[in-house]
Order: structure tokens, then C-alpha cells, then sequence
């Protein structure tokens, strides 16, 4: 029987470790014999509880506390029946006071949720920093020039393209680039305005550094 402060803390750890979270063990590239770099979140915690052993620090606790109370807040959610699969599952894991060595499925989704729980709040913070922006002023088609900061950029497989969100100015515009801008970083563009939406957001397009 595995307490629910324990198994939390446990995935914090395990977050900590690999700096975020890790679907499946990563393997250094070219090595002979073969040789793990990092290890799976969830693997890592199934195999902590196996061995009875406890890497947690108290702040590991609290940190596990704070993230398992974040999942449970989802019952509202679930009263007003805007929640998912997923924050369903999450929440169900949340209210669980006590585990025991069949709970493998609770402990791989368990893993992952500290990770979640930082890129859910991110996204909130990022939706309420747009709604209080200024629109860019300009028109579809407009050419537009000025220096962006970078707040976030990921890669889509579907478009072999990187999506950025920068600020310009105190404006928000987003972009497809072609290759990875980092978060925070500053680049002067020119650009045209492709679309202007109503949540204080433009997309823009032929992005180009001036």
C-alpha cells in the first residue's frame, strides 16, 4: 500500500530528474552496446515503488501536494461537464487517497501530471496576458516591420514547420517559421498580416528577419 503524498512526491522527483516529463526511456544515439540516457517518468516511479525505495525531499512532498490539489480543483470541471477524458482520469487519480501495487495505469498517469499541471498554468497565464493586450493595428494584407519577442515556439510533424506566439510590442502575433525561434528571444521581422482575430491575437505570414 503506497500513500498518495508518496506517489505524487514521487512523480515530482521524477519530473525534476529529467527536467519535465519523458513518455519513454531515451537511448544515447550511436552508443555500442546500447546505452539508456535518460529514463521514463513512469518507469522511474513503478520501479521506486518497487524497490521501496524513497529519493523525495519534503519539498518534494509539498510539491506533490500542490499538484495533486491543482487535479482535484478539476471537479468543477466536471460539475459543469466541460472536462475531458484525460482531466477525468486525472481528477479520479487526485481523489485516490491510498495506491496499491495494481494501480500500474494510475502510476504511468501519474507521472506525467506535474508536467501538466506547469504547461496548463503557462497556457492560462498566456490567455490572460492576451485578453489584456491591445490588437495590432493593420488590415489583412498590410506589411508590418518591428522587433518580436519570442514567448513560446513548438514543431508540428503535420507541417514540418515551428508555430511561434511573440509579442509585438503589446500586441500578440503568431507565425509559421521554419526553424525554432528560443522562448525569450528577440528578433527584429517583416512580415504581412494574414488574419485579425477577435481574441486580440494576428497571424501573420511571409515572416521574414529585417
Amino acid at each position: 500500500m503506497f500513500t498518495a503524498d508518496h506517489v505524487w512526491a514521487l512523480a515530482v522527483v521524477a519530473d525534476r530528474v529529467n527536467g519535465g516529463y519523458l513518455k519513454e526511456d531515451e537511448w544515447l544515439p550511436n552508443a555500442v552496446p546500447p546505452c539508456r540516457g535518460r529514463q521514463a517518468n513512469k518507469l522511474m516511479v513503478k520501479q521506486w515503488l518497487r524497490e521501496g525505495a524513497n529519493p523525495t525531499t519534503e519539498a518534494d512532498i509539498e510539491k506533490g501536494r500542490e499538484v495533486r490539489n491543482y487535479f482535484n480543483g478539476f471537479l468543477l470541471k466536471q460539475i459543469s461537464g466541460k472536462i475531458n477524458e484525460f482531466e477525468q482520469q486525472a481528477l479520479r487519480i487526485a481523489q485516490m487517497d491510498e495506491f496499491t501495487g495494481k494501480n500500474l495505469l494510475e502510476f504511468a498517469i501519474v507521472s506525467c501530471l506535474p508536467s501538466v499541471m506547469v504547461r496548463d498554468q503557462s497556457r492560462n497565464e498566456l490567455a490572460r496576458e492576451v485578453r489584456a493586450s491591445t490588437q495590432l493595428t493593420g488590415n489583412v494584407g498590410d506589411k508590418i516591420q518591428g522587433e518580436i519577442e519570442v514567448v513560446k515556439c513548438y514543431y508540428s510533424k503535420d507541417y514540418n514547420k515551428y508555430r511561434v506566439t511573440a509579442k509585438l510590442v503589446d500586441s500578440f502575433v503568431d507565425f509559421w517559421y521554419n526553424t525554432n525561434l528560443e522562448a525569450g528571444s528577440k528578433i527584429s521581422i517583416k512580415a504581412k498580416i494574414k488574419s485579425v482575430r477577435g481574441d486580440n491575437t494576428t497571424q501573420l505570414n511571409f515572416v521574414k528577419r529585417a
